[in-house]
């Protein structure tokens, strides 16, 4: 049998030492209090659950989602900042109302960022559509044409873009690169509408309101609520901006439309396989904003309503200005950069998310301070009238159809020839805000 062995004096000294430095680290630890946020005594563990955790999970996902919506399994963004952040404290109740955007993969990240932490930044909950599904910021990206018949994305060019991007192993940008990415988008995008819209019901079936907008659309949703207060959704709503494709009409996407939960509800409710039925039609037709009008339109005999300008498709610096459009109130605009998003909100939140927001606020705000007698090399958009000589040059048919030809005045009759001759005859007409001179045409406008 082994006799135990004795420590030998280096292992006593070692051993004191190490006894002594775990009692300091738990005396150290139960003082740690002191850092805590809010001041008060903690332990380690309060401390370490005071920390982000920088683990597996989608962290910024988790910091900004409520938990799941209770109608649905999946499907939009709640945000949990909308009514507690001091900066939409004044921001209008719009949990009535479900946003819906429209984007592409190919656009996805140079849009959606920017459009969450200014115009969504206070609404407590929305939803993104794509052609790809993917996650941006930590938000869910849904593909919407995912449901699309196999038939119909089989052998169609249409869907190049698609199926490239769901086997691109980068980023969309370089297996992009020497594809004309921006007419393939087109031609893709007009599939979404009507699949997305039938997406949306299935997840989110109990809204009273659902608009739809791009990814460069801005919504003044203090304008837009207070706008819906005299509405009943339970009338079967459909408004837009009306635009027309063969005297057809329908609400211009990229200006956005709005529906009631009757509408959805007859378009949608214990039907499947809607958008489907129009898959086939949509290879035959140019736009999904006008498919969605001719589906609702055939399937349930709803019409759009047209709500222009309040519902519009320019942003402050290409509106028209002028008596007509002047004190109407604005709620939504298109064709928004980034930049564009982040100064209109900004601009919302010096007014305080303050209703209504007319048109010549934005005027005042945007376009007032940054007129000038002349600029070179600037297209001001004037366009209502042109003078021109056809005899002197080739203009397109578009030109020519816009050319005054009768009952010229003598200043008229000149006004061709220069820029000089293109001023003396705006300011001749009452009517003529400004003008522009390129090209041998003088063309005036009605509007700023």
């Amino acid at each position: 049998m082994l006799a135990p062995r004795v420590l030998s004096r280096r292992s006593v000294v070692i051993l004191t030492t190490f006894s002594i430095f775990i009692t300091g680290l738990l005396i150290t630890s139960s003082r740690l209090g002191a850092v805590c946020e809010d001041g008060s005594s903690c332990d380690l563990s309060n401390l370490r659950h005071s920390l982000p955790a920088f683990g597996g999970a989608d962290d910024a996902n988790y910091r900004h989602q409520k938990p799941p919506h209770p109608n649905s399994t999946d499907g939009s963004e709640e945000t949990d900042n909308s009514r507690s952040n001091s900066e939409c404290a004044n921001f209008p109740d719009t949990s009535n109302v479900l946003l819906v955007m429209k984007t592409g993969a190919s656009e996805a990240y140079s849009k959606i960022p920017n459009q969450i932490i200014t115009n969504l930044k206070c609404l407590p909950e929305f939803m993104f559509f794509s052609d790809m599904a993917e996650k941006v910021a930590g938000y869910t990206i849904h593909d919407s044409l995912d449901t699309v018949l196999p038939e119909v994305k089989l052998k169609n060019s249409d869907f190049d873009l698609y199926h490239r991007q769901q086997k691109c192993p980068t980023d969309q940008e370089s297996c992009n690169k020497n594809h004309k990415v921006g007419q393939e988008a087109w031609n893709l995008d007009k599939y979404k509408n009507i699949h997305m819209a039938e997406k949306t019901y299935a997840l989110r079936p109990n809204y009273d309101w659902y608009l739809f907008v791009d990814a460069d659309t801005y919504v003044v949703w203090p304008t837009m609520m207070k706008w819906l207060e005299q509405l009943d959704p339970r009338d079967t709503h459909y408004i837009g901006s009306v635009a027309y494709v063969a005297n057809f009409p329908f609400g211009h996407g990229g200006s956005g439309y709005f529906v009631s939960q009757a509408t959805m509800k007859k378009f949608f409710e214990g039907k499947t396989g809607v958008a489907n039925r129009w898959d086939e039609r949509v290879t035959k037709e140019c736009c999904g904003d006008y498919m969605f009008s001719l589906a609702l339109k055939t399937e349930t005999e709803i019409a759009v309503k047209n709500a222009w300008p309040t519902i519009n498709g320019e942003k402050p610096h290409t509106l028209p200005y002028a008596a007509d459009e002047w004190c109407q109130p604005i709620v939504t605009m298109h064709h928004a950069s980034a930049q564009e998003v982040s100064e209109i909100y900004a601009f919302e939140q010096e007014r305080n998310f303050s209703y209504p927001m007319r048109i010549k606020d934005l005027y005042h705000r945007f376009v007032e301070d940054r007129l000038r007698a002349a600029r070179d090399d600037w297209d001001n958009l004037s366009d209502d009238v042109f003078y021109l000589n056809s005899s002197a040059s080739d203009y397109d048919d578009w030109e020519l159809k816009r050319a005054k030809k009768e009952n010229l005045s003598a200043l008229e009759m000149a006004a061709h020839q220069s820029f000089d001759d293109c001023r003396r005859a705006c300011q001749s007409l009452d009517e003529c805000f400004q003008y522009r001179f390129h090209n041998g045409i003088c063309a005036i406008s009605y509007t700023i």
